[in-house]
């Protein structure tokens, strides 16, 4: 057994680590975003909005507190969690948020953000920006006393910009996500790892009878990263809610199928999503939001 945990640690470790800026990337907050596609950058009306566009800190009031699990493709040991809290105020909101995807014992990437979202002078018109702290660590190297391997890990910062405009039932919105595109790597005998890519997002939602939101977001990285099928992606998704109390969500993500269901009352909000990958399977997210 500990023969074949040596040989397994070191292809774990390489296949992760070399995919570290992709993952970054790749991060999505919240199981109602993954419901709908990640078509989220128009919506960010919840805690949520401090990854997705610091601009919506601004939208609402109180404090809300989000937690999520991921199991991803069902790999045992390979999760993502995330913690986030916002308040909101008048006019203005502000957002702390930890997140971490891990191979248990072998590889971890961890993200701390905090942003400002504040209402602008034009009516209906929102800005953000928060600042994120990149870090990668390998303890699995650990095995092998590697002298090139920075035991500390490495660690990097990025800002990201947002704006977001509402008015009746639309709303529009852009980031800039990823600015100063960080770079990291865990060997000093390697060159650097790819950066995480700034990326530029357009989206938009339209709300129909009070129930029904549609939501699109349209994706154009800096550099196209080798597992996207083109050089620019569509997300889209719809939510569709009965009661004001139970939602149904649908949506596209790149070429992948998402879905999911959500609940809430007047404190918490449970949500829970897959995201269906033809090529290696399925993503599952549960997340719960906790309002005051």
């Amino acid at each position: 057994m500990r023969t074949v945990k040596l040989t397994l640690v070191p292809l774990l470790i390489v296949v992760l680590a070399g995919a570290a800026s992709a993952n970054f990337v790749e991060v999505e907050i919240g199981a109602r975003a993954l419901g709908m596609g990640g078509a989220f950058i128009a919506v960010a009306d919840d805690a949520s909005a401090l990854h997705w566009n610091p601009a919506g800190l601004a939208s609402f009031r109180g404090i809300q507190v989000l937690g999520e699990r991921t199991s991803v493709y069902s790999v045992d040991g390979l999760d993502e969690d995330a913690v986030l809290a916002a308040y909101g105020m008048e006019g203005q909101g502000f957002g702390v948020g930890w997140m971490r995807t891990a191979a248990r014992d072998l590889y971890y990437e961890d993200t701390i953000v905090a942003g400002y979202g504040r209402r602008t002078p034009i009516e209906g018109l929102d800005a953000g920006l928060s600042i994120k702290r990149f870090a990668i660590d390998a303890p699995g190297y650990d095995y092998y006393n590697d002298p090139a391997f920075n035991s500390g890990g490495d660690d990097a910062y990025a800002a990201d910009i947002g704006a977001l405009w509402r008015s009746g039932q639309w709303s529009a919105a852009a980031v800039i996500r990823n600015l100063g595109e960080p770079k990291l790597k865990l060997l000093s005998t390697t060159v650097e790892t790819d950066p995480v890519y700034t990326e530029f997002r357009l989206g938009g939602t339209y709300l129909f009878r009070e129930v029904m939101l549609f939501s699109v977001e349209w994706r154009v990285p800096r550099e196209v990263p080798e597992y996207y099928d083109g050089s620019t992606t569509l997300n889209a998704g719809i939510e569709l809610w009965f009661y004001d109390a139970f939602a149904l969500r649908t949506g596209i993500n790149r070429d992948r199928i998402a879905a999911g269901v959500g609940i809430k009352s007047r404190h918490i909000r449970v949500d829970v999503a897959l995201l269906s990958e033809r090529r290696i399977g399925s993503l599952y997210r549960l997340s719960a939001m906790f309002v005051w």
